[in-house]
């Protein structure tokens, strides 16, 4: 771990940039997604005494909001990430499970948004840079340069996924969330991590994803009614 007298923007970015993440990453309406408890770990691992700062706005009554609202009702969270003398400032609208703006939303949308908003902003220090210019691989893991088809790299990525540490990943998210598997579908789980299938654990990953993001879904609409 670097002291902070010797931290700058590029040493951050060399140590993070190289790290490779895809065995923590999820997928989800068709994009990957590095989840922030693994995104915290890693990043205090390296830099403990990094500081967060939630920005926002001042309401007509004075309140203080850690987001910023718009016309229609649709809301964006911004935050700042220092780590010794480099800042790096990131924002995200509050979106739903297909990633469309959404009006007047929940805590939970809110409380989503901004750990999405964390792990984006860590980015900007290198922290899974690749995944969102899809490269499939962070900096140093191919000799050969990138070129608009990079299928070699997909196929690459796709060979070192874990799917049985996905699986569990997924479940203990969509846990947390607030939406836990039960009846037939928590014994499939369990047997299909017991056994160690990787292609059985793929498939139900995505089963998983897909109906536990349904039940979110109602169940928010529910609350809201």
């Amino acid at each position: 771990m670097a002291s902070a007298k010797t931290l700058t923007a590029g040493s951050i970015w060399k140590a993070l940039s190289k790290i490779n993440v895809n065995e923590y990453t999820e997928e989800k309406a068709g994009l990957t997604y590095l989840s922030w408890g693994h995104a915290w770990r890693i990043m205090q691992e390296h830099y403990p005494d990094l500081v967060v700062k939630w920005n926002g706005t001042t309401d007509q009554s004075g309140v203080i909001r850690d987001l910023t609202y718009y016309e229609g009702g649709t809301a964006m969270v911004s935050c700042t990430v220092t780590i010794g003398d480099v800042v790096r400032e990131m924002w995200l609208p509050v979106m739903d499970y297909r990633n469309k703006s959404i009006a007047h939303p929940s805590s939970r949308d809110i409380s989503d948004a901004k750990m999405r908003c964390l792990v984006k902003c860590f980015s900007l220090f290198g922290l899974a840079n690749y995944l969102y210019v899809k490269d499939g691989l962070p900096a140093g893991e191919d000799s050969k340069p990138a070129t608009p088809k990079k299928a070699p790299a997909k196929q690459k990525k796709a060979s070192t996924v874990d799917h049985i540490a996905k699986l569990r990943t997924v479940a203990t998210d969509l846990h947390e969330r607030g939406w836990t598997p039960e009846g037939e579908t928590k014994k499939e789980i369990k047997s299909v991590i017991a056994s160690g299938d990787q292609e059985k654990a793929a498939v139900l990953t995505k089963k998983l994803e897909e109906a536990g993001e349904l039940a979110l879904k109602l169940n928010d609409e529910k609350e809201e009614n």
